[in-house]
C-alpha cells in the first residue's frame, strides 16, 4: 500500500472515531431528555380563569368567589405558590371605596396575606389591577383547595377577567 493509501487509512479511522463518538453522544443526550419527559408529565400547575364580573355585594361582607376554586394535590416534601391577579373597578362613594382580596386555603380563612386597591372620596370611577401571591409550606401531603375571598365597600364595586394559579415545587 502507498503512502497515499496509509493516510486515507488513518483519516478513515479518525472519522470512523469521531462518528462512533457522536453516536454515544447523541445516545446519551437522548436517554437523558427522556427523563426530563417523565418529570414533566406530573401535573404541578393548577389555574381558573373567570372573566364574568363579581360585585362586592353585600358591602362590608367576606365574599367566596365559589368559581375561582382549585384543588390541588401536594405530596412529600412539596410545598406551593399561589398567584391570583384581577381587573377591579371602584365606584365613588364618600370615604373609602376599596376592594380587599385574601385567599382561602382548605376553608381556613386567612387575613394575611391579602391585596387591596380602592379611593377615598373619589369623584371618578378608578380601575385597578389586583394582584396577590402567596407561597404555603405547611400544608401536608393530601389534597387540598383554594379560593378567593373579597370585600368591597360599595355594591358597586367589582372584580373580573380573574385568574387562579396554583404551582408546587419540592422544597
Amino acid at each position: 500500500m502507498g503512502k497515499g493509501g496509509k493516510a486515507l487509512g488513518v483519516v478513515g479511522l479518525i472519522l470512523g472515531a469521531c462518528g462512533l463518538g457522536l453516536g454515544g453522544f447523541a445516545w446519551l443526550s437522548v436517554s437523558r431528555l427522556e427523563s426530563q419527559v417523565v418529570l414533566i408529565q406530573e401535573q404541578n400547575i393548577w389555574y381558573k380563569y373567570n372573566i364574568t364580573n363579581f360585585a362586592c355585594n353585600p358591602t362590608n361582607t367576606y365574599l367566596t368567589f365559589s368559581g375561582l376554586t382549585v384543588e390541588f394535590e401536594l405530596g412529600l416534601n412539596e410545598s406551593v405558590y399561589f398567584s391570583f391577579s384581577a381587573r377591579a373597578h371602584t365606584e365613588p362613594i364618600a370615604g373609602w371605596s376599596r376592594i380587599v382580596v385574601f385567599f382561602r386555603v382548605d376553608d381556613i380563612f386567612g387575613t394575611d396575606p391579602r391585596a387591596e386597591v380602592g379611593t377615598y372620596n373619589g369623584a371618578f370611577p378608578v380601575n385597578f389591577m389586583l394582584n396577590l401571591q402567596d407561597v404555603r409550606e405547611d400544608l401536608t401531603p393530601g389534597v387540598h383547595n383554594v379560593t378567593v375571598v373579597i370585600r368591597g365597600e360599595s355594591g358597586a364595586n367589582y372584580i373580573h377577567h380573574s385568574m387562579l394559579l396554583v404551582q408546587k415545587f419540592t422544597t
